[in-house]
């Protein structure tokens, strides 16, 4: 009472103008304000409302003023309404933040907040109230999003607790079982070699029978044990410099006499130069086993397989292709899940549980490869695995080999920084020079540039191998960080722009630890192999491929030979090439001509492509069909076509 009692003498005080004033501030807060506002009299007619309250119903506000909720809401939601006033204007007891949902007039379910208060005249008497609803949804549905998240990831906390309980329970079942496992088979063993008496024909086929069964399970124990150690957090790749050329052939013998057995031609197609990269040994050893074992197991008497290596360009490839029985085009999505044997072989289905190829592709991602299969059923498979080229070389000395080993068994800190001369045929007729010329001189320019770094606990960088037919160098600097390496790639940089200066070589690029983007979308200047040994990169070259992606929605099309074109769109994008989905599993290495669409205003852009990579996803197009993931490398890219995209690219950086 007192309160309303000073408004009124502050009201009396004010001059008409000064009223005015407030009035059209008041007028312009209701207008303005998103919230819907509105003033009640004692029946529940409206006195007053803003835009806001009046644009929900479709309204003017002056078509709301005199009416009741009634008149603009269902007969249920409207008495609720009714029944919360009639409670303010009998007790004086204000709402404040009612939540609730409810429907518009329009039709349209949303949560709002309500605040309602009585109004007072100047006698302190009830005389209707005043009501503010303002439209929570947004603020709803993050909410109900936040809980839908906490509940997804404590149902996530229990599988995954689930799943490491059950990686724990196949591992000490399957180590339990080891022992006696081991203990049958050399039981086996001295009854078939009849060191604890002879034994007739009938008993030795017996044993036979037995000593193969212990084999089969001995192997799906092992198989296990390896899932187990997969799902591991603690799983560790125990990196070496392998020869990946001595890797093929230490095991060649073994594979083509398994192949000969069942009249199976065996032919290996390797490189001439060595190759050599970082890798696990028994893991990459584990995967070619498991390749080949199945092209042997699934190709039939006559049939051929063939194994080759190759060199990409910042990866090596490897095939394994054989005859055999081919997997069904609806069976190739599944061919890597675990547990999942899609032949309908007896034979094929009794010798394994379906872990082999799982196990394979979870062995070869671990090595920051890819894996993926072409195969027509009747025809034969084809399965390649990538795996990053790191390290190559033809000749490498012992000594730094044995360097190498032995600080990743420390492990020690160390980068092993590599320069790769990209297109070094196209590159090396911008000069004068010889080929041999050429790249000595380059060699001389990083060792005296070396020479002026200082080194770091009595460890300086050093060039290890230098070798024209990869046009790539390698130096290997010990107990650096990751500073100390980039100093050097730096100077490194710095000495080849100054040569190409002074023999006036134009146009030349130079990138330092540009690289590959990882799983995550990730762009890697380093490779990490073990906690502390890394791989840095220099690329050099007119035309240097090795550039950033980015993330884009183009419109592609795609033209095959003989077959219709199919529309679709990009994923990501480099100077080098595309990343597309795909309705068709192309085959791998095969050429393609597609048409991308940079402005709608503007025509395509028509460029010529090798397939690098087909992926399979999990995704699936609007008809239901599985897509399939392309990654496409631009062939003979001309120079204006190359400028349009690097342009598109910057523009989207």
């Amino acid at each position: 009472m007192i309160k309303r009692a000073s408004l009124v003498r502050l009201n009396e005080s004010l001059s008409n103008k000064e009223l005015r004033s407030m009035a059209r501030l008041l007028s312009d807060l209701m207008d303005n304000v998103p919230d819907v506002i509105y003033f009640k009299d004692r029946q529940g007619k409206m006195v007053l409302v803003n835009k806001a309250h009046a644009r929900g119903l479709g309204l003017k506000p002056e078509q709301v003023v005199g009416k009741t909720d009634f008149d603009f809401f269902p007969k249920d939601r409207a008495k609720l309404m009714s029944k919360d006033d009639e409670h303010i204007i009998r007790t004086g007891e204000p709402i404040v933040d009612k939540i609730e949902r409810a429907t518009r007039p329009d039709g349209i379910d949303n949560f709002v907040s309500t605040t309602k208060v009585p109004r007072y005249d100047e006698k302190g008497k009830i005389v209707g109230l005043v009501g503010i609803t303002r439209d929570i949804t947004k603020r709803k549905h993050l909410e109900i999003m936040h809980g839908e998240k906490e509940r997804l990831e404590k149902k996530l906390k229990a599988l995954e607790d689930l799943n490491r309980m059950k990686s724990e329970f196949i591992s000490v079942v399957s180590h339990e079982l080891r022992t006696p496992l081991a203990i049958i088979n050399e039981a086996i063993s001295l009854l078939f070699d009849q060191v604890v008496g002879p034994i007739n024909n009938k008993q030795s086929e017996i044993i036979v029978k037995a000593k193969n069964n212990v084999g089969r399970l001995k192997k799906l124990i092992d198989e296990l044990l390896d899932l187990s150690r997969l799902e591991s957090e603690h799983f560790k790749l125990h990196y070496s410099l392998v020869n990946l050329n001595e890797l093929l052939e230490d095991s060649s013998g073994f594979f083509k006499n398994l192949a000969q057995e069942k009249g199976i031609t065996l032919v290996y197609n390797l490189p001439k130069r060595s190759v050599n990269i970082f890798l696990d040994f028994e893991r990459i050893n584990q995967v070619i086993s498991n390749l080949i074992t199945n092209a042997v197991k699934y190709t039939e008497e006559g049939g051929k397989i063939t194994i080759k290596l190759e060199m990409l360009e910042s990866k090596v490839r490897i095939l394994v292709m054989d005859t055999g029985t081919g997997i069904a085009h609806d069976d190739v999505q599944r061919i890597f899940h675990r547990f999942v044997q899609v032949s309908k072989k007896a034979e094929a289905i009794k010798k394994g549980v379906g872990l082999g190829l799982s196990i394979t592709k979870d062995l070869v991602e671990k090595h920051g490869g890819e894996i993926w299969v072409e195969s027509k059923l009747g025809v034969g498979s084809k399965f390649y695995f990538t795996l990053p080229r790191f390290y190559t070389s033809s000749v490498l000395d012992q000594e730094i080999m044995d360097k190498i080993n032995s600080l990743i068994e420390k492990d020690e800190t160390a980068y092993l920084i590599n320069v790769l001369f990209i297109n070094f045929k196209l590159f090396k007729e911008r000069f004068n020079l010889v080929s041999e010329k050429l790249f000595k001189d380059l060699t001389n320019v990083i060792k005296d540039s070396l020479d002026n770094v200082k080194a770091t606990k009595d460890e300086k960088p050093r060039l290890v191998f230098a070798d024209e037919g990869f046009s790539e160098l390698s130096i290997l600097y010990p107990m650096a960080t990751e500073k100390d390496a980039h100093l050097v790639c730096k100077v490194v940089k710095q000495r080849i722009e100054r040569y190409l200066s002074d023999k006036k070589v134009k146009g030349v690029f130079t990138n330092i630890g540009i690289s590959q983007y990882s799983s995550e979308g990730q762009l890697k200047t380093s490779h990490q192999i073990l906690a502390n040994l890394n791989i840095k990169k220099v690329y050099v070259g007119s035309e240097t491929r090795k550039f950033k992606r980015v993330n884009c929605k183009l419109d592609v099309e795609v033209a095959l030979p003989n077959v219709a074109s199919e529309a679709s769109k990009t994923i990501d994008m480099s100077e080098g090439g595309i990343c597309f989905s795909s309705l068709r599993p192309l085959k791998t290495d095969s050429k393609v001509v597609i048409y991308l669409k940079f402005d709608k205003n503007k025509p395509s852009l028509s460029l010529k492509g090798r397939v690098a990579r087909i992926i399979r996803t999990d995704e699936v197009s609007k008809s239901g069909k599985s897509l399939y993931r392309i990654g496409l490398e631009f062939i003979k890219l001309k120079p204006k076509d190359r400028l349009r995209i690097v342009r598109f690219i910057k523009s989207v950086s």
